[in-house]
């Protein structure tokens, strides 16, 4: 029987006769808009109800991206519509065995299931999250069933990757968002605080004084100095202190980061992170909810259907570029409950886009017209509960700085144009006759190479310059002919090596991968011409031998290690095969189960890395770690440990412990950056060496030279490097002609 007690609010009574009204108007499908906090599962459970009432024996399927979710879902119909339906779970181990009213699903499972199901099986489908519907995991499920009506709800409609829902769903039916919600006082008061002492009061009266213009990415990194996690949890204490009961929130940038915080916040803290696993998540969350911690630290969790009503301090020590990340952050600390009506939000912000992005909000909330529910001319405000600011923006900062500065500051180094940059290539195409990755990244006034081709929503550099009507970059020639190469490749398989992308970029008697590939097409090719055997894998294969080869190494395996495992396919196969890396795990657990190990994969790299530092002698740098065959890809260290070297020497000596003191006291473990002059003396010793000047490749596979890219970044070209080398210490190659 229907639980009495549970009745639509006013707004989701509004939201109930607009989907009504789709309905009665012939509409296939509908969206639902509605700010985190205000009750979405309630008001698909309100909606379903109505077409139940003449569809008794109707099935109705809900879907969610997170098995957590859903049995949250689950519980509340459960709740509303009591013992009246049945009720069945369809995720993972747990599939429903006999037909019931309501199927709930996690997207994941139905994708790989769902052909085991008739196209119209189901007359009524919610889809939660509904933003998400254009993403490999749900569109195919979206697309495949044929319901009488797709109901999808989402707090935030907009993705990043420019993909529109309406395209599936339609223009929204109902929308109630974030600003609407707070005018109404139907989301707790915030007291929001952008923390930006750490701006440089110097370096902006520089920029704003200047003509120079950078990229967001560049403007970022001139104008904020990142704080000290010390002073940022003394900070959040400080401001917490003024909270009665405070329970707190914070989302962090990375798993090291988020290990950082907490143990800097002592016992008090739990840290929730996926990969910390479900049972681990699930007690720190409980804690949290009870009362025995104050605090709970997540990294990408907590971001979407999670209730905890009285959290009231909601801190951000990441930067979140996406709209609907931020909004569902931010909505974990706005849901009222008893003896709450305010939120107090951190932001330590260091990025001008979400400086703008606030700002916006601000003024959007102060300009909006309350609108009523009967369609009535639209007031200011709702009576007393406008009288207060729902929404208080303060600056917390040491500098005198006026909030049309900080608009001002993004608007100068705002994103590029297309037409822009077509100008600005084509200049430097008329100094340099040629554009490339390592002109572009060297050129102060430009964007990065990766940016450029994110604006022109193109995969190459190539095709930018086709737009822009360059002459195209033409395969670089070598010095080492088709044949020459074969032989190579030959003598690595006689060696007993595996020809993979890794192992061709390591060899030094190689061209780099992309001229093998402009040669003979794929890195596979070549390795097939060379006489390497080449096995077919069919999915069930893929699958195997990697939880197979990954449960005898004791952790997932990455990329690299796939490269150089003979027992696998290429990177290439496994990539085509599965969108992710993510899903390949995700599909090999539901299938096989997890892998049984103790340590933490942070930890793991860890001990790899301090491992092999000592094996050198000192704290390895970028390529020292690209170089070492015998590690994993510096991306991997970056998404378990932390985005720069300093992060992962740091939480190295936190697990490992430092280096022996007379490997420590080398000057080599400063962090700071070479400078310039020494980068020129080093590049011009080691080509003087040579008997003629290095070329990209030789720098590459130099260990004691910086990167290529450390010397594209700090100069324009390799010819300028040779011409300020002369100028500090002579040209060489004169001494060596007349030898």
């Amino acid at each position: 029987m229907k639980n009495p007690k549970i009745k639509p609010r006013e707004y989701q009574r509004e939201c109930l006769v607009a989907i009504d009204n789709a309905i009665a108007n012939g509409e296939k499908h509908a969206l639902v808009v509605m700010a985190s906090g205000l009750g979405k599962t309630y008001t698909s459970a309100f909606a379903v109800e109505k077409y139940l009432a003449d569809k008794r024996f109707a099935r109705v399927l809900v879907l969610c991206h997170s098995e957590k979710i859903l049995r949250q879902t689950k519980e509340k119909f459960q709740e509303y519509f009591g013992e009246e339906f049945s009720y069945g779970m369809y995720v993972n181990y747990d599939k429903a065995t006999r037909p019931t009213n309501f199927l709930f699903a996690t997207f994941q499972t139905m994708k790989d299931n769902r052909k085991e199901f008739p196209k119209d099986e189901f007359s009524y489908v919610i889809v939660d999250e509904a933003h998400h519907s254009h993403a490999r995991t749900y569109f195919p499920t979206i697309r495949y069933f044929r319901p009488e009506f797709l109901l999808g709800l989402t707090a935030t409609p907009d993705r990043l990757d420019g993909q529109k829902i309406e395209e599936i769903y339609g223009e929204p039916v109902y929308e109630l968002g974030f600003v609407e919600a707070t005018k109404r006082g139907l989301i707790a008061e915030c007291d929001y605080r952008l923390v930006l002492d750490d701006l440089s009061q110097e370096r902006l009266d520089e920029y704003l004084a200047s003509d120079e213009k950078l990229s967001i990415k560049q403007l970022n990194r001139t104008l904020f100095i990142k704080k000290r996690d010390e002073e940022i949890v003394r900070l959040i204490g400080e401001y917490s202190a003024g909270v009665e009961n405070p329970k707190t929130m914070i989302f962090c940038r990375t798993v090291e980061h988020a290990r950082k915080i907490a143990k800097l916040i002592g016992d008090k803290a739990a840290l929730a992170y996926k990969k910390n696993g479900d049972s681990a998540n699930d007690r720190a969350l409980k804690s949290f909810k009870e009362g025995e911690i104050n605090t709970i630290i997540s990294v990408d969790m907590l971001n979407e259907g999670i209730d905890v009503p009285d959290a009231n301090v909601v801190v951000f020590l990441r930067n979140t570029v996406s709209p609907a990340v931020f909004y569902q952050q931010l909505g974990r600390g706005t849901r009222l409950s008893e003896g709450k009506d305010k939120v107090l939000v951190l932001d330590f912000v260091d990025n001008c886009e979400r400086i703008k992005m606030i700002l916006e909000l601000k003024q959007e909330i102060d300009d909006f017209r309350v609108r009523p529910p009967h369609g009535d001319e639209g007031t200011h405000g709702d009576g007393d509960a406008s009288s207060r600011e729902k929404f208080a923006l303060n600056i917390d900062t040491r500098f005198s700085i006026e909030l049309i500065d900080i608009v001002s500051i993004f608007e100068k180094g705002n994103k590029w144009t297309k037409e822009e940059i077509i100008a600005q290539l084509q200049t430097m195409y008329r100094r340099d006759k040629k554009v490339t990755y390592q002109s572009i990244d060297a050129e102060p006034d430009m964007p990065s190479t990766r940016a450029v081709c994110r604006i022109f929503k193109v995969a190459t550099l190539n095709d930018v310059l086709e737009i822009a009507k360059i002459p195209l970059n033409k395969a670089r020639s070598v010095c080492i002919s088709r044949e020459e190469m074969l032989i190579e490749g030959r003598a690595m398989i006689g060696r007993g090596e595996r020809i993979t992308t890794r192992s061709v970029d390591s060899n030094p008697k190689l061209p780099m991968v992309s001229t093998i590939q402009a040669q003979f097409g794929t890195v596979v090719k070549f390795a097939a011409l060379c006489g390497q055997e080449t096995k077919t894998y069919s999915r069930d294969s893929l699958l195997e031998g990697y939880w197979l080869e990954s449960k005898r190494a004791g952790h997932w395996l990455s990329n690299i290690e796939i490269a150089q495992n003979a027992n696998l396919a290429s990177n290439d196969k496994y990539n085509k095969t599965f969108s992710s890396r993510k899903d390949l795990i995700n599909e090999i657990k539901e299938r096989y189960g997890p892998i049984n190990t103790e340590i933490d994969e942070a930890e793991r790299l860890a001990k790899l890395y301090y491992e092999a530092s000592l094996r050198r002698g000192h704290w390895l740098t970028i390529m020292e770690v690209q170089r070492d065959s015998q590690l994993p890809s510096m991306t991997h260290f970056r998404t378990e440990i932390g985005s720069s070297i300093y992060d992962i020497i740091n939480f190295t000596r936190d697990f490992c412990g430092d280096l022996p003191e007379e490997m420590a006291q080398q000057p080599r473990y400063t962090a700071m950056p070479r400078p310039s002059e020494r980068l020129i003396e080093e590049y011009w010793g080691e080509s003087k060496a040579a008997g003629h000047w290095l070329s990209t490749r030789e720098i590459e596979h130099d260990a004691s030279l910086a990167s290529p890219h450390t010397y594209y970044r700090r100069f324009k070209s390799l010819a300028q490097i040779r011409q300020l080398a002369i100028e500090a210490h002579g040209d060489f190659t004169k001494e060596v002609k007349s030898n």
